[in-house]
């Protein structure tokens, strides 16, 4: 506003400048005629007296001696002899003058006219302008704080609402949400942003609390046949041919329960990122000839054919050899058990430019699709065409171990025509 306003009044002392000298063209044209210098002089004079807003006019003509001033013939302001440009500042008697410079003709004779202005009037007014700005600063700040004040209060306003809604949210009450509001602005995303937080907290919340159900359950069985079995063992005396009976049947129900623990602990090192899998180059047709090698007495047995398809050359990929023979113990161990007498389980290697192929495919029931997706769901167990004695934990392993790897299991199945579960491996 400041430079706004000194520019403007600038721009008028100018524009009046421009008149003047407009005005000093005409006259001396008026005079034209006039043969004697001194009269010449004395009208031009006359003229300049007629302005009573205290401008100077400066005039010479081509030989340089002055017209006006009349007294002296000296110049009015000699610092500026020096300066070009159509419009300066100068000073004269201690005080700032608006100058124009310009070039008359007149009767044929050239002249050399400078009009000068007092800044006197702009002074006087950008002076009371600056009284105004400092008496405006105090009310001005006043405003600016107390409408800074309103706008963070609205402005911080749905963060204080998110934050509240925070604070009542607890482990019993994850389904509640945060209002987002629809400014699209920050507030919004970050609103959106802990809704989804919310959202894959109760999942999880959820899991564990499935996953503590079910283990509780799973554990419950083989504790109460063990506690059962030796109440009964010890309410009479018996022969030596029943103790060991009811030993057998307490040894078989530990075995069942050490297994199931092992699966849980499995799970929970997968859970809290201590896997225990550091990673090599390795062979993979080894490992799969190894497990089709294990498991091949079991499938005659059950009247299954097991056979591999190995890779012709080694297939190499950055691995640990004993987790991915787990990983495939366990796949082969679900097929036999999910495929009939007289079906076949093929398990396959392929070695790839970036690394290795894995896949354990057979030719059993299949897998109903609305089961698929949660087949590596904890205790998860399908339809009885696929139920078995197992604790619904394998496959929930096998994804683990292969998480490890950086990889993750795929399954491809068709109801009564087989599954296929296959992975790759980097190199």
């Amino acid at each position: 506003m400041w430079f706004a306003l000194q520019k403007r009044l600038v721009a008028g002392v100018d524009m009046r400048l421009g008149q003047r000298l407009q005005g000093l063209r005409t006259a001396l044209g008026a005079e034209s005629g006039i043969r004697s210098r001194t009269q010449l002089q004395q009208e031009l004079s006359e003229f300049a007296g007629e302005i009573a807003d205290g401008t100077l006019i400066e005039l010479r003509d081509d030989s340089g001696a002055f017209l006006l001033p009349v007294r002296g013939q000296a110049p009015l302001f000699p610092g500026a002899a020096n300066r070009h440009g159509p419009h300066l500042t100068v000073e004269h008697g201690g005080k700032p003058y608006r100058m124009v410079t310009g070039r008359l003709d007149a009767a044929g004779s050239p002249y050399e006219a400078r009009v000068a202005m007092p800044l006197d009037e702009v002074g006087d007014v950008m002076r009371d302008f600056r009284r105004l700005l400092f008496l405006m600063v105090p009310a001005v700040l006043g405003l600016a704080c107390l409408g800074g004040y309103w706008l963070s209060m609205r402005a911080l306003r749905p963060v204080d609402e998110i934050t509240a809604v925070a604070k009542s949210i607890s482990v019993q009450n994850l389904s509640q949400r945060v209002l987002v509001p629809q400014t699209g602005d920050e507030l919004q995303r970050m609103s959106e942003t802990w809704n989804d937080v919310l959202e894959r907290l109760e999942a999880a919340v959820k899991r564990i609390r499935q996953f503590t159900a079910d283990a509780s359950h799973e554990l419950r069985t083989p504790l109460a046949l063990i506690r059962t079995t030796a109440e009964l063992a010890l309410r009479r005396q018996r022969n030596a041919e029943e103790y060991r009976d009811s030993l057998q049947n307490i040894e078989r129900e530990a075995e069942h329960l050490t297994a199931l623990s092992d699966s849980l602990l499995s799970l929970a090192r997968a859970d809290s990122e201590c896997f225990d899998m550091p990673l090599a180059r390795t062979d993979l047709n080894q490992a799969a000839a190894s497990v089709v090698e294990l498991y091949r007495t079991l499938a005659m047995e059950k009247g299954i054919r097991l056979q591999g398809e190995m890779a012709a050359a080694p297939a190499l990929a950055n691995a640990n050899e004993s987790g991915v023979r787990r990983l495939l113990m366990i796949l082969v161990d679900n097929a036999l058990q999910y495929t009939p007498p007289g079906g076949s389980v093929t398990v396959s290697v392929q070695s790839m430019r970036d690394g290795a192929a894995l896949s354990v495919s057979d030719t059993g029931e299949g897998i109903p699709a609305e089961a698929l997706p949660h087949i590596f769901d904890r205790f998860y167990r399908a339809n009885p065409a696929r139920g078995g004695a197992g604790f619904g934990l394998g496959l929930s392993i096998a994804q683990a171990i292969a998480q490890a790897h950086g990889s993750r299991i795929l399954v491809d199945s068709t109801p009564r025509s087989g599954s296929r579960f296959s992975l790759q491996l980097k190199l």
